[in-house]
């Protein structure tokens, strides 16, 4: 679910009101409201309020239409800072797909204040968190992240968690690279999607 960055008129949590600061009372009742529309609107607005964290973690437990749950993570990635991507980092677990793809998304955008997440939820036990961390690699994390999925990647037993680390490292790597992606092939012979992602990531990395 591309994200579309959210208007600028919203007032910051914390900061001076906005020029038409929304009744507390309303927005929170619809929030919960029957209609996506409603919840829509005051997933917006609900940015204007000092914990509007908490807020939008709370309503992002329960929300199950996609263009909610994608104003909301908007104004978690408009509002940032490390509260914001601990808001965001549990999602990647979530059993919605809407929302594991729109908090990998929203946390590459994030930039460092998404890379302590990123190095726990990279090691997870569940394949499946894995598979999404790795989409944080592709954004602004910055750090050793390409360092971090390349050493990983030699232990990596999930063929399908092993695709998808190639897969990023093929956007994010370096010449060096290559040599990690040669020694998969190395220990994980007989697989042949994995001799194919390994191959086309190949094609794609730089040469020097």
């Amino acid at each position: 679910m591309p994200l579309v960055k959210a208007p600028s008129g919203a007032a910051a949590p914390g900061g001076g009101p906005a020029r038409n600061t929304p009744n507390r009372d309303a927005v929170l009742a619809d929030l919960t409201a029957d209609t996506p529309d409603t919840r829509r609107a005051a997933a917006r607005a609900c940015r204007a309020f000092p914990d509007a964290v908490a807020l939008i973690a709370k309503r992002l437990e329960e929300e199950e239409d996609t263009r909610v749950v994608e104003a909301l993570v908007l104004n978690l990635v408009a509002i940032g800072g490390p509260a914001a991507a601990a808001a965001l980092a549990p999602l990647l677990r979530s059993d919605r797909a809407g929302c594991r793809f729109a908090a990998a998304e929203a946390l590459a955008d994030m930039g460092p204040d998404a890379l302590p997440f990123f190095d726990a939820l990279i090691r997870d036990s569940d394949p499946q968190v894995r598979i999404m961390a790795a989409e944080i690699a592709r954004g602004r994390v910055g750090g050793a992240v390409v360092q971090t999925l390349e050493h990983l990647l030699g232990m990596e037993e999930e063929i399908n968690v092993c695709c998808a680390f190639i897969d990023v490292l093929a956007e994010t790597g370096t010449a060096d690279t290559a040599a990690v992606l040669t020694a998969v092939l190395d220990r994980l012979p007989e697989d042949q999607f994995l001799r194919f992602s390994v191959e086309t990531a190949l094609s794609r990395l730089p040469t020097d």
